[in-house]
């Protein structure tokens, strides 16, 4: 019987979960110590809430004059500052401020007096020569909770690439996962999307692609009001209460995941012009109707 080697993983305020059939214990603690590693490199890179990191100085100091970060986070911002453009503004990193000040207002009596910020993200500027980000507004703050699971499973894919690893599963937070190769069994790796308490549901298969799942189940809405404030419509600057998911199947895992948080708040409609500016294949939508039934729904890439 093969043998499969699976580990679990503290990172970014949440949990990955590593499956790698065919190799043994003491391979699968090498790639594992080397994924923990790349792990920390990157908190101290994007995590904004660790008061020294690379994000949450430029946050902290991108105002008042430009801060030198190099050239990763320039890249990664760059490439973002694209996808708002892409998706007509749904996705959008500069609303973290606007963010902490929903959950410190949280409260019903308390939302109206809270200024809805706009989108800010035309304020932030990139010197991609000399590595640099400066903020021309204070209402600027960089959410990397937007992108970071994304961009650390496409590292994640790398390290285990250059391990020689073929098939392998990774679940980060149990919503931004990656298959590679195949299952055990020999058929391709399968998650089941659903919303808890509806009979909708559908399977995603997935052999060397990502999946990123954005948007709200039911025991969000029984939630604390500051604990709502999870997706933000750039539109507007308020919070997005409504529940249902939406999961994109992409070759990248920053492109899924920034690509599920637009459709979440987007039109049906609009999914195709959005759908071709990115490398993905598939998209599944659990979305109320008009009566608050759960429905299905997917879409594929007419341009793939």
């Amino acid at each position: 019987m093969a043998t499969v080697f699976h580990t679990t993983i503290g990172a970014m305020a949440t949990r990955l979960d590593l499956v790698i059939p065919g190799i043994t214990g003491k391979q699968g603690d090498n790639v594992a110590l080397k994924i923990r590693s790349e792990l920390s490199r990157l908190e101290n890179l994007l995590n904004p809430y660790l008061s020294d990191s690379i994000i949450a100085r430029v946050n902290r100091f991108a105002y008042h004059h430009e801060v030198e970060t190099g050239s990763e986070l320039i890249h990664l911002l760059h490439q973002c500052i694209r996808y708002f453009q892409f998706t007509s503004g749904l996705f959008d990193i500069s609303m973290l401020r606007n963010k902490q000040r929903l959950k410190e207002h949280a409260h019903p009596d308390d939302y109206a007096s809270v200024r809805q910020q706009a989108s800010a993200i035309t304020s932030v500027i990139l010197n991609e020569e000399k590595n640099t980000i400066r903020f021309h507004s204070p209402d600027v703050q960089i959410d990397t909770g937007a992108f970071g699971k994304g961009y650390a499973l496409d590292r994640i894919r790398s390290i285990l690439s250059e391990e020689g690893i073929a098939n392998a599963f990774v679940s980060f937070g149990e919503s931004s996962l990656l298959g590679m190769g195949l299952h055990p069994s020999g058929i391709a790796w399968k998650i089941r999307l659903n919303v808890p308490g509806n009979d909708a549901e559908c399977e995603i298969s997935l052999s060397d692609a990502f999946v990123s799942v954005s948007g709200n189940v039911p025991k969000f809405a029984e939630s604390p009001p500051e604990q709502k404030v999870h997706i933000i419509d750039p539109r507007t600057g308020k919070a997005v209460n409504t529940t249902g998911v939406v999961a994109v199947v992409a070759k990248s895992g920053l492109e899924a995941e920034a690509l599920s948080t637009a459709l979440f708040l987007a039109d049906p409609d609009d999914y195709q012009s959005i759908m071709k500016a990115f490398d993905c294949t598939l998209v599944y939508r659990l979305m109320p109707d008009k009566a608050g039934k759960i429905n299905k729904y997917s879409f594929k890439n007419s341009d793939q």
